[in-house]
C-alpha cells in the first residue's frame, strides 16, 4: 500500500490509560450492571458508535470502553471483556507473536479467551498498558504495550502492539494484531477502501 493511501486516513487520536490502581482492581458500578443487562450494554454501545469521530461523547465512550477492557483483562474478568465483543468475532494474532500451538485465526468467545489464556498461562504476571486509541469510524486501532515475565524462565517480556478492531452495531467484530505500526495503519487503510 503506497504511503500516500496511509496518509490519507484520518482519525481522531486519544491517549488512553488504566483507571488508578486500587479501581482497576474491580468491576466498576456500570460493569456490574452491563454484566447483568449485557443487552443494555449493546443497544448503548451501538447508538454512540453511531456519533461521529469527533463526538466527545463518542471519545469518552470509546476511551472508557478500552480503559475497561484492559482492566478487565489484567483481573482475568472475560466477563467484563465481552461485553464490547460480538460473539463471532474472527481475532488475527500478530504472526510473530503467535505461540507454535495458536491457530492463525480464533473465533467467537471461546477462541479469544483460549489465546487470552494461553498468554496469560506464558506470562506469571501479564499485564496490558494502553497507549492510545485512533478513532477511525467504523475502526479503531489500538496501541498497546503488554509486559509481563515468563512462567517458567522469568524472563522479562515488554511486547507493543498496533491492535486493529472493526466494529459492528457497536461491538467488535474483527481484531487483527500488528507488530509495526505501518502495517496497521496500512491495513486500516486498505479496510477503508
Amino acid at each position: 500500500m503506497a504511503k500516500e493511501n496511509v496518509q490519507m486516513l484520518r482519525g481522531r487520536r486519544y491517549p488512553i490509560s488504566l483507571p488508578g490502581a486500587r479501581a482497576g482492581q474491580r468491576r466498576t458500578l456500570d460493569e456490574r450492571l452491563f454484566v447483568r443487562f449485557p443487552a443494555a450494554y449493546r443497544v448503548l454501545a451501538a447508538r454512540l458508535m453511531q456519533l461521529p469521530p469527533g463526538s466527545r461523547l463518542r471519545r469518552l465512550m470509546l476511551t472508557r470502553n478500552s480503559r475497561r477492557a484492559l482492566a478487565a483483562v489484567n483481573r482475568r474478568d472475560f466477563d467484563v471483556l465481552f461485553l464490547a465483543i460480538d460473539p463471532g468475532i474472527e481475532y488475527y494474532p500478530a504472526g510473530d507473536q503467535r505461540a507454535l500451538d495458536m491457530d492463525p485465526v480464533s473465533h467467537g468467545h471461546d477462541g479469544y479467551e483460549e489465546v487470552w489464556r494461553k498468554m496469560i498461562d506464558a506470562f506469571e504476571d501479564f499485564h496490558a498498558e494502553p497507549v492510545e486509541v485512533l478513532d477511525l469510524g467504523d475502526q479503531f486501532l489500538a496501541t498497546i504495550q503488554y509486559e509481563g515475565h515468563g512462567s517458567g524462565s522469568g524472563v522479562p517480556v515488554s511486547i507493543p502492539l498496533f491492535q486493529l478492531f472493526r466494529v459492528c452495531r457497536g461491538l467488535v467484530a474483527w481484531q487483527k494484531d500488528f507488530s509495526d505500526r505501518s502495517e496497521a495503519l496500512e491495513a486500516a487503510a486498505r479496510l477503508k477502501d
